[in-house]
């Protein structure tokens, strides 16, 4: 089904993007007529409007206006006259400094229909060359706010809440929108097949002075609003530490500016009940990979996924769910399970869609006899594994291959993960809190190195298919630290090609006895292993030892490194 929708542009001086902006949205995939498009020009100086009335085929969209303003209202004012003149049930904001993929509209538009009924409010396109690093839930696709440089909302949602706060002239309104949203009681989703390209810094982790000024202001603004008063302190303290390290008098001027204007709201009364999410300049946990540089495979090879799994189908539902998520599409997952088949019916009946293969031991042969049963009836190019408790954010194997393709004399790389301690609450249904995220690891590829310590867990690594035909499977001697020895045995051939990136997520016990018995059984193999690859006369230059574990908490200590997680529950109380 093919609705119509409205996408609402604001521009100030943009003649630079327009032309490709609007040749993006000519080869949609998705017909032009049901594309109702809006420019509000926030009186810009440049030939910007004369650009936009001159596009010769404007005609062939349901319909196309520019609203020319007299002053430069902000962002969030311009969009809600925008969204004032037109009536279609769906908005589609979007910055005029992106472009669009040929599927964007059909896969984000797809997306919103099938939610249709239920209670999400908003859809969030992700963002080339350089995608948005906040966390998302990897299951469920929520997210705690949304960029509105390409955020789809339901009308109806939108006018619920009032549309954009008008106080905010730039950089903030779209958190301000979100936490709204989802006070409402709507959900937002993560749509990362939905592609937009974004050129607002032409390299990644760069920010303008002013957009700096304004994202300062915004915080600030936001932390009066929805903070505490401790939160409004820390940012004051934020601001301070800043100047100390960065920027020129002009910038200290300017900024002075703004605290003195901002500190006359300090002591009025808060005007919102809702709690904010503040984790220093940023609204929710950042995954490491801001300045990756993502594109899409020029090949789309097999990947074969082998999904290790023991009696525990609520568990597994995860992990697939996870897998069903990929941007890449062109995946086989292979399903052993320990023992008796009992995941059997959730296999056939929730991912019949997708291309799986289960099988059964039906006796208890172990994890490592497990992973090389999946080896072996895996047909992919490519292989990777995934736990049955582990999860993979969206673009994990895109960015895999996509690295691999892009660097032929490789044969295997690892990205980066979060490592979440958890606790469980309930097998069935399947019920548990992550304590924090932490990064336990983050390495360049050193062979040495990787003979004291694991630094990449088993989904993090995709390995050619010519690597297991050559070396062969797993000890199966080991019941854990087998991926280990696996790494260790296949970089006595290969070297590993390292992506600066967080694509995954692997969950450790949190309850001291799961986490004590877990300690032992590594300590006692740890031994083994070592003296198995020291005949190998790998050397131990102990002073590149630099193993650093940054933790990203649950608890609200310290603002620039210890955050909030947000919990994803379907009715989420601020």
């Amino acid at each position: 089904m093919q609705i119509s929708i409205d996408i609402i542009v604001v521009i100030y001086n943009s003649e630079r993007w327009i032309e490709d902006f609007l040749n993006s949205l000519k080869k949609q995939n998705y017909p032009l007529e049901k594309i109702h498009l809006t420019f509000i020009d926030n009186n810009s100086k440049d030939n910007s409007y004369d650009l936009l009335n001159s596009c010769i085929f404007k005609g062939k969209f349901g319909s196309y206006a520019i609203l020319k303003q007299e002053k430069n209202l902000g962002f969030g004012a311009a969009n809600n006259i925008a969204v004032s003149k037109t009536d279609q049930s769906y908005i589609y904001f979007l910055n005029i400094d992106t472009e669009l993929h040929q599927d964007t509209l059909v896969n984000l538009i797809n997306q919103a229909l099938i939610d249709d009924g239920i209670t999400v409010g908003a859809w969030e396109s992700r963002q080339f060359p350089y995608e948005h690093p906040k966390h998302y839930n990897p299951v469920t696709l929520e997210v705690s706010w949304s960029s509105a440089a390409a955020l789809l909302v339901r009308r109806e949602c939108f006018q619920k809440i009032g549309g954009f706060d008008e106080e905010i002239f730039m950089y903030g309104e779209d958190v301000d929108l979100s936490w709204r949203i989802r006070n409402a009681g709507y959900q937002i989703l993560y749509v990362p097949k939905s592609i937009i390209y974004h050129y607002t810094f032409e390299k990644s982790n760069v920010n303008k002075e002013n957009e700096l000024l304004n994202i300062i202001n915004s915080n600030l603004f936001l932390r009066y609003k929805y903070g505490s008063f401790k939160d409004i302190i820390l940012g004051y303290v934020m601001c301070l530490l800043w100047t100390i390290k960065h920027r020129n008098l002009k910038f200290y001027l300017k900024l002075g500016q703004i605290l003195m204007k901002s500190f006359s709201k300090m002591f009025k009364s808060k005007r919102n009940n809702m709690e904010g999410n503040f984790c220093g300049w940023n609204y929710e946990i950042h995954r490491l990979g801001h300045e990756f540089h993502n594109a899409l495979p020029i090949e789309t090879p097999l990947v074969s996924i082998i999904v290790r799994t023991n009696q525990r189908p609520e568990m597994l539902k995860e992990a697939l769910t996870t897998i069903k998520n990929q941007t890449y599409e062109n995946i086989e997952i292979i399903v052993v399970e320990d023992g008796f088949p009992k995941s059997k019916e959730l296999v056939e009946n929730n991912f019949k869609s997708l291309n799986i293969k289960y099988y059964a031991t039906n006796e208890k042969v172990g994890r490592t006899k497990l992973a090389n049963i999946g080896l072996a009836l895996a047909t992919g190019e490519y292989f990777s594994f995934l736990d049955d408790d582990d999860l993979l954010y969206a673009d994990h194997i895109e960015v895999l291959v996509t690295s691999l393709i892009n660097n032929r004399s490789y044969k295997v790389a690892y990205s980066v993960a979060f490592e979440t301690p958890t606790k469980l609450i309930s097998m069935n249904p399947y019920i548990y809190e992550e304590v924090c995220y932490s990064i336990e690891f983050n390495l360049k590829f050193n062979k040495q190195l990787l003979l004291i310590q694991n630094y990449f867990p088993i989904q993090s690594v995709l390995f050619s298919k010519e690597i297991y035909d050559e070396l062969g499977g797993m000890d199966e001697s080991l019941e854990v630290l087998e991926d280990w020895d696996f790494w260790l045995k296949i970089s006595t051939m290969y070297e590993f090609l390292y992506i600066e990136k967080i694509t995954s997520i692997y969950k450790v016990p949190f309850q001291k006895t799961a986490f004590l018995k877990r300690k032992q059984e590594l300590i006692e193999q740890t031994k083994y292993i070592r003296e198995k690859y020291a005949v190998e006369n790998i050397q131990i230059p102990s002073k590149q030892i630099n193993f650093k574990k940054k933790i990203v908490s649950n608890f609200k200590i310290n603002q620039c490194e210890v955050v909030k997680i947000l919990k994803f529950k379907i009715k989420q109380k601020f």
